[in-house]
């Protein structure tokens, strides 16, 4: 440790671009794997029983790669270690004490047989109310602390789905904690499946293009990482767009929202409506978003016939979603509208209207639609739709709520 300190006091500039421990040692990475005391150090970690604790990866595996081994022992063993004693005061001068508990911590970590992972999910283009808000027992959406801000830019946990320089301006995430034995195999996928679900209770309630560009999953407990490091997966960007602004007062229906898509299995046709509602999220085109929002139509309002009918559809949509008379007429409107556009997209001919405004109409209603089948099961049945619409029936009088 007094060799890699003295190392990095004679780079002390580096300050300046990096105003904490962790960008200096990150600087220094090359730098400190080539001292002949890591050397050292690594060849009898190597030699020892501790091998087995230290040289495996965040899932439990084996590493037996003579380079991975190096890659690994500095990325997450030493450089943790070295972050954790020159702290947040950058304090570069060797006191004795102080190194003494910081590997007292780390001989603590070594014997630990729990391990605590925290996965951050960031939210993009999102801005929340200043409080947490508890989804379920594991996950919650929070705002994140500078320290998160600091390591997802540092360590580019991104996954590359987001620029570096964009990183910092992720300000909101959902945050769970999963407790499992040391080396055991990684859950991340045990907690994706409700960050997604959040997601989508967000796009339900209204527009903006939030999403997550990546999930992360670190070692934060026991101290320093060791053994684990972190996981990165890809989740689900949105597209470039218009921000996202969850209000204090919109956490009720949020919670709601998301126990509705937490419930019982979905019937196949609203599945595959949301699926393609959040892939509509990603699309950087509104020509793509249009036929994502179309498929999703389809899938709701012509599961019992094979060709595409637009007259039956638009009016199935405008009965199940309006609940005046002109209402009705304008849904029943920018439906064949939609539909005619979608055509001219898919089969290349010349666009007759404006297809963004086309894109995010049809995007709103589609958005209704979901949201009433959603929070009210089987509402969405073509049979009983069609015998309402012969009678002449509202959403409100067919008991649909579409607040």
């Amino acid at each position: 440790m007094k060799a890699a300190l003295a190392l990095i006091r004679k780079h002390q500039i580096e300050r300046r671009e990096h105003p904490n421990a962790l960008g200096l040692v990150i600087r220094l990475f090359e730098p400190l794997k080539e001292l002949p005391e890591f050397q050292d150090l690594y060849a009898y970690i190597l030699s020892s029983p501790l091998a087995d604790r230290v040289f495996v990866d965040a899932g439990g595996n084996p590493i037996r790669e003579p380079g991975t081994q190096s890659h690994w022992f500095m990325n997450f063993s030493m450089m943790p270690v070295l972050t954790e004693y020159i702290g947040r005061e950058l304090m570069v001068d060797f006191d004795e004490g102080r190194a003494k508990a910081v590997y007292a911590d780390l001989e603590a970590s070594l014997e630990c047989k729990q391990a605590v992972y925290a996965v951050l999910a960031p939210l993009q283009h999102f801005e929340g109310p200043g409080e947490e808000i508890r989804v379920d027992a594991t996950l919650v959406l929070r705002k994140l602390s500078q320290d998160e801000r600091e390591y997802l830019w540092h360590l580019g946990e991104f996954g590359g789905t987001v620029d570096r320089r964009d990183a910092l301006t992720v300000s909101f995430c959902l945050a769970a904690s999963l407790v499992t034995e040391r080396n055991a195999t990684s859950k991340l996928s045990e907690v994706l499946g409700p960050v997604m679900r959040v997601v989508t209770a967000l796009r339900l309630l209204k527009p903006g293009q939030v999403g997550v560009p990546a999930v992360t999953e670190r070692l934060r407990e026991p101290a320093f990482g060791l053994p684990g490091g972190s996981v990165t997966i890809s989740a689900a960007p949105a597209a470039i767009g218009s921000d996202y602004t969850l209000l204090s007062e919109d956490t009720e229906s949020l919670l709601a929202m998301y126990q509705a898509l937490a419930g019982a299995a979905p019937p196949n046709n609203l599945r595959v409506a949301l699926r393609r509602f959040n892939y509509a999220y990603e699309r950087t085109r509104p020509e793509d978003r249009l036929i994502d929002h179309w498929v999703a139509l389809e899938a709701l309002f012509l599961p019992d016939i094979s060709q595409e009918l637009s007259f039956r559809a638009s009016l199935r949509i405008a009965y199940y979603v309006a609940i005046t008379a002109d209402e009705r007429e304008e849904v029943f409107r920018k439906m064949r509208l939609s539909y005619d556009t979608r055509s001219d997209v898919v089969h290349g001919q010349r666009l007759k209207a404006n297809v963004r405004e086309v894109a995010s109409d049809t995007e709103e209603i589609l958005r209704r639609a979901l949201r009433a089948e959603v929070m009210n099961p089987g509402s969405l049945d073509v049979d009983r739709l069609d015998a309402a619409i012969a009678r002449g029936e509202t959403a409100a009088q067919q008991g649909v709520a579409n607040d």
